[in-house]
C-alpha cells in the first residue's frame, strides 16, 4: 500500500505499489516519505475520499488490523510483536 497525497497536500484514498511507480515513472508523482511509503501527485487531481472503517485486533502477542469500505474489503494484516 502506498499512500498519495494531492498536489494541495490533502490526503487522498491509497493506490497499489505498481500504480505508484507507474505515477512516478511518468513524473506524474514524486516522494516525499519513505517510511511509510508516500507520493504526492504533482498534477492537478479530484480529491475525492471515501469513507472507511478500519477494524483494531489488539491481541496478547500480536496486532493485526483491517479496513473496510463501502464497496470492497482491505486486507491490511499486519502482525507486530507487542515488546
Amino acid at each position: 500500500m502506498v499512500y498519495v497525497i494531492s498536489q494541495t497536500g490533502k490526503p487522498l484514498m491509497p493506490t497499489k505499489p505498481v500504480r505508484a511507480r507507474i505515477l512516478l515513472k511518468k513524473k506524474k508523482a514524486i516522494v516525499i516519505n519513505r517510511s511509510p511509503f508516500t507520493i504526492q501527485l504533482t498534477y492537478e487531481s479530484e480529491e475525492n475520499t471515501q469513507e472507511v472503517i478500519i477494524g483494531i485486533d489488539s491481541g496478547y502477542k500480536y496486532i493485526g488490523f483491517s479496513v473496510i469500505t463501502e464497496k470492497k474489503r482491505i486486507n491490511m494484516w499486519r502482525n507486530n510483536t507487542i515488546k
